[in-house]
Order: structure tokens, then C-alpha cells, then sequence
């Protein structure tokens, strides 16, 4: 069985193997779930607290005191982003605007499983515990990456000016948001929900007007916060060991006889899905 080991500096790495179709899974913590209950149905974010835990801890408690039960996805352009929250309402003393959480220092403990292939966006893309990720040139820092259901934070020019509404990527990958925007979390239950949610007239601003339809958020509520029979047990792929590293070497040399000719040998980090199942 052949192999191809791409190394990180600091001693990360993946191993390349012929691919099975067996999968690994973990299962999320409550308290790590963001629940968004909107008019199209049920949606379940899993956070990020290590790429932003000042945000993360922000959204818990907006979740927690009921901020977001009522408001509405006011600004969504079809291909690009839904946003909600707040929407211009009197700035919330309690909310005062959060620092930039676009970038981090890459620990040595770190697990990164590199994609095997060149990016348009950043020297290296990878997975983390999930997420995808893109580093840097020499690997000190990484970023989450806006792929297709993303969660990032709503700011205004200055970095450090997100306050309270939030973004979910609907469209095709914004890639060049990456490292300028705080990314907290990603859609693992009810995409097609979100894909439910009211556009914007395709030929203005993206904002809806009050008196237009739009998608309201019933409630929000963190998972460790509601009754067990509310709760979801959800799995999502495992982004480290063997089983993940073959997987990524089947989508890069497509092996299966569909494809009679070969495409290109490029891996978008943002094309490949990563299954989530209820657990048994």
C-alpha cells in the first residue's frame, strides 16, 4: 500500500493511505451546540470556542437571555450570506463590541489534518477538530475558512466592532473573508433549513425591507441549556487518523470508473463534506 506523508514543521501531519469507505465519528457536547429554531425548521450550529472563545461565550449568553427570539435574517443575498439579529437597533450596553478573533498562534499539540493540495487563499488548508482551516506560510498561525455553512460575526469597517449579529454562509465559499472576519462556528444539522430562509430582491442592497417577508428566529438556545427530549446526539466526522486521510486521497485521485477522465488533482478544503449522523 502506498503512502505520501505531508509533514508540518512543528511534527503535524497527515499519512495518505488507499482509501476505505469505513468512518470514524465523535460526538458533540450539548454545551458546544447552538440551537436556532427559525420559521423553516431546526438548525444546529457546532461552536468554536478555540478560535473564538470570546465570541463563542458572547452568542451562549445572548442565547441564554433569550437576544435572539424574535429577530430576523433582514440582510440575505442569494449565493452569499444570510444575517440576523438585531439590525440596526440602539447598541446593547450589556454587548459593547467584541476584539477581532480571525487568527491564532498554532500550538505544537495542535492536530491538522493537511489537505493534500494547493489553495488560492492561504499556503496550506486543513481540518481542526472539524473545521476547516487555512495556515500561513510558515504554519505559526491559522483561521477558520468560510465554506459553505459557516457562522461568522457581523462587523462595520473597524476589526473590532462585532457586536451581536451573526452571518451563515449559503452560497458558494466567500474565501477572501478569511482572517478579516471573527468565524465561530459551523451549520452540522438543518442546512437545508437555512437554505429555506427569505432572499433579499436579487436586484438590491441584500437588505429586506420591514415590511417584506422575512425569516424570523423563534428562539435560540444552547444545547446543554434545553430538556434532554429537545436535545439532538449528533456525530460528525472525525478529521484526524487514518480513516480521514484516505478519504482525502480519494477525492483527489477520484479512482471510482465514473470519472474515465481524471480531474485536475486540486482539493478544495471547502468540497469536502463531512457526514453527521444522529447517534444510536
Amino acid at each position: 500500500m502506498r503512502q505520501l506523508l505531508l509533514g508540518l514543521s512543528m511534527g503535524l501531519g497527515i499519512v495518505i493511505t488507499q482509501f476505505s469507505m469505513a468512518q470514524s465519528f465523535r460526538l458533540v457536547d450539548q454545551s458546544e451546540l447552538l440551537y436556532l429554531h427559525l420559521d423553516s425548521g431546526l438548525v444546529v450550529v457546532e461552536l468554536n470556542g478555540i478560535y473564538a472563545p470570546n465570541t463563542v461565550a458572547r452568542i451562549k449568553a445572548l442565547a441564554g437571555a433569550g437576544f435572539y427570539n424574535g429577530k430576523m435574517f433582514y440582510r440575505v443575498i442569494d449565493g452569499f450570506v444570510a444575517q440576523g439579529g438585531a439590525n440596526d437597533e440602539a447598541p446593547d450596553p450589556n454587548y459593547p463590541p467584541l476584539p477581532m478573533e480571525a487568527k491564532r498562534m498554532v500550538a505544537p499539540t495542535d492536530a491538522i489534518t493537511l489537505v493534500p493540495s494547493p489553495d488560492l487563499f492561504a499556503a496550506f488548508t486543513g481540518f481542526k477538530h472539524g473545521f476547516a482551516v487555512g495556515l500561513d506560510a510558515d504554519k505559526k498561525r491559522s483561521w477558520l475558512l468560510h465554506c459553505p455553512g459557516s457562522l461568522g460575526m457581523s462587523r462595520a469597517n473597524e476589526p473590532d466592532s462585532a457586536t451581536t449579529d451573526f452571518y451563515i454562509v449559503i452560497g458558494q465559499a466567500p474565501r477572501y473573508l478569511d482572517g478579516i472576519m471573527t468565524v465561530f462556528g459551523r451549520v452540522i444539522w438543518g442546512m437545508d433549513k437555512v437554505q429555506q430562509i427569505i432572499r433579499a430582491d436579487v436586484t438590491g442592497s441584500g437588505i429586506i425591507a420591514a415590511d417584506k417577508p422575512q425569516t424570523k428566529i423563534r428562539w435560540a438556545a444552547v444545547g446543554a441549556a434545553l430538556p434532554k427530549t429537545q436535545q439532538l446526539a449528533l456525530m460528525v466526522e472525525e478529521t484526524q487518523g487514518k480513516l480521514f486521510e484516505e478519504k482525502l486521497i480519494d477525492r483527489l485521485e477520484r479512482p471510482q470508473a465514473f470519472f474515465y477522465e481524471k480531474p485536475p488533482r486540486v482539493l478544495d478544503v471547502c468540497q469536502i463534506p463531512l457526514r453527521v449522523k444522529l447517534a444510536n
